[in-house]
């Protein structure tokens, strides 16, 4: 009897350990992506199309699924995941270290530094200093909110609009805002769709932002196998071709793209299903 009850209280305790079922068992993934971000997620006649639903796709056919593509606004990325609404989200999301506390990460697929969108045709903000006193537009849920909210940043007229769409549609009308700041990848998205529009190619700022395909903790294994085919992509010319093809406004501006675009495999390890970096 002893024995008996020994050996049902350690199947016990090896169920309360174990993970859920596989995100890929079905062979059809939920995932969360952007619809108003020209180049990396944007929705047209019902389709989303841009790098981040190329990269879900080529990701995930390698893990034997395919993706079911919802509309998630960046405010809701973390949200979507902990409520169990999506499996994954793609959505130029960056992997930080607050972030790896609640969720898992496979990536980065991409690299980039913050940047500022300007009308074509002003050339007044040419340099960093040029923005002070200058209304600069952000919406929730992304780093460079954050970023904007530093001391160092007290000089410049930061506001925030409901979304991408909003703050695209107040840099169009003068004397609304002067500038859009956000990832620069994600801008330069902005102006294949938008060719009044263009970016300042000598002002970043902040710490580089890795994108990452993210998850609920609890599928590290998912993870895993997420991260080992990311590292075998993201290697591969697949990964420039596809890069380019869907921001090809990039390689035209900046001719070291790859460079500074694509991710190394050790910042892949470092941040990829883990709690917190290089751990």
């Amino acid at each position: 009897m002893a024995a008996a009850l020994a050996t049902l209280a350690a199947s016990a305790a090896a169920c309360g350990t174990a993970e859920p079922p596989s995100l890929f068992a079905s062979g059809k993934v939920s995932v969360g992506a952007k619809n108003d971000q020209p180049g990396t997620g944007v929705v047209h006649t019902y389709k989303f199309s841009g790098f981040d639903i190329t990269v879900a796709r080529q990701i995930l056919a390698s893990v034997g699924a395919e993706p079911d593509f919802g509309i998630v606004p960046s405010e809701d990325r973390s949200a979507v995941l902990t409520g169990k609404k999506k499996d994954l989200v793609v959505a130029t999301f960056s992997i930080t270290v607050d972030r790896m506390k609640e969720l898992d990460f496979a990536g980065p697929y991409a690299s980039t530094y913050q940047g500022i969108l300007v009308r074509r045709n002003d050339h007044r903000i040419r340099k960093p200093d040029d923005l002070y006193g200058k209304r600069v537009c952000t919406w929730p849920g992304t780093t460079s909110a954050t970023t904007l909210e530093g001391p160092q940043y007290n000089r410049i007229a930061v506001y925030e609009r409901p979304d991408a769409s909003s703050c695209l549609a107040d840099l169009k009308v003068k004397k609304v805002a002067d500038a859009v700041s956000t990832d620069q990848m994600i801008l330069y998205g902005f102006t294949q769709e938008n060719p009044d529009l263009r970016v300042v190619p000598d002002i970043t700022y902040g710490s580089a932002n890795h994108y990452g395909i993210a998850m609920n903790k609890g599928h590290r294994k998912d993870c895993l196998r997420l991260r080992d085919a990311l590292r075998e992509y993201v290697g591969s010319n697949t990964w420039s071709h596809d890069f380019s093809t869907s921001l090809w406004s990039i390689p035209k501006a900046d001719p070291t793209w790859e460079t500074d675009y694509r991710p190394r495999e050790e910042t892949i390890d470092a941040l990829s299903c883990r709690d917190r970096p290089g751990a």
